[in-house]
């Protein structure tokens, strides 16, 4: 499991040290391919947000990858995918989608160094998936946007937050240690890492079930009382309480 994060602070290292470079070349040629992989990096980005949003139940609007600006006309790949209902999205739903670009692209990585020194590939394969990699580091971090809006959702509901953040980790850590995730053989090293986090989702999703349950029981047995014979010929009536329409806003990734 350490390994998994251990790749994912690398990744986002290099992709900050990357896009740090990739903003400063002015040679023009070099710029230009450049530019190539960066529209390589960033459809994989949008598509990771999107893939999430799906993933994790969240309406999506469209998904748009440009190569160029809108105002001026000038080279500046970059994208983006609408969320018209981002007010309803919760703590968790918000953090994996911001952070998708990171996961997939480090998966893709690995995935990538896996055919590069695990397979017998032709040369040129080997060096597609390293030309690959270069549009992965560029377009693996998280943006400004990505960032903001975690700290939006968390503060809209800080009580629920931290309840799902207490889930996520009570989660991974009964996956860290209580399941083996080499049960079962996997051709590449980098699905074993998928299956961390799918365990680790799957885990959330149980934990989440088995509290509302736990919970549901007390206040049950809690306010539950004893009625006299008297109360039990008579008719119960339930107030019935209509919920409130929730203000939505569109947002982007």
């Amino acid at each position: 499991m350490l390994d998994l994060f251990f790749w994912l602070f690398f990744m986002l290292v290099v992709s900050i040290t990357i896009q740090s470079w990739y903003r400063r070349a002015h040679t023009p040629g070099f710029k230009a391919f450049l530019h190539l992989l960066a529209f390589v990096g960033i459809f994989v980005h949008e598509v990771a947000h999107y893939v999430f949003c799906v993933m994790f139940g969240v309406k999506t609007g469209k998904i748009k990858v440009k190569y160029r600006s809108e105002d001026k006309g000038r080279v500046a790949p970059h994208g983006s995918v609408d969320l018209p209902e981002f007010e309803r999205n919760s703590l968790l739903q918000t953090f994996f989608i911001s952070v998708a670009p990171l996961f997939v692209s480090t998966f893709l990585f690995l995935f990538c160094l896996d055919i590069i020194f695990n397979l017998d590939t032709d040369p040129w394969v080997d060096v597609v998936a390293t030309v690959f990699c270069v549009s992965l580091f560029i377009g693996s971090e998280p943006s400004g946007q990505d960032m903001k809006v975690i700290g939006k959702t968390f503060r809209k509901d800080p009580s629920y937050s931290f309840y799902q953040i207490a889930l996520v980790v009570a989660s991974g850590t009964i996956v860290w240690f209580f399941v083996d995730l080499y049960f079962i053989y996997l051709p590449f090293e980098v699905l074993y890492y998928i299956e961390y986090f799918f365990f680790v989702v799957l885990g959330y999703f149980v934990l989440k079930i088995v509290v509302s349950i736990f919970v549901s029981s007390f206040k049950a047995l809690r306010g539950y009382r004893f009625p006299s014979i008297r109360l039990l010929t008579r008719k119960r009536r339930f107030k019935m309480f209509a919920p409130r329409k929730l203000q939505e806003k569109e947002a982007q990734w």
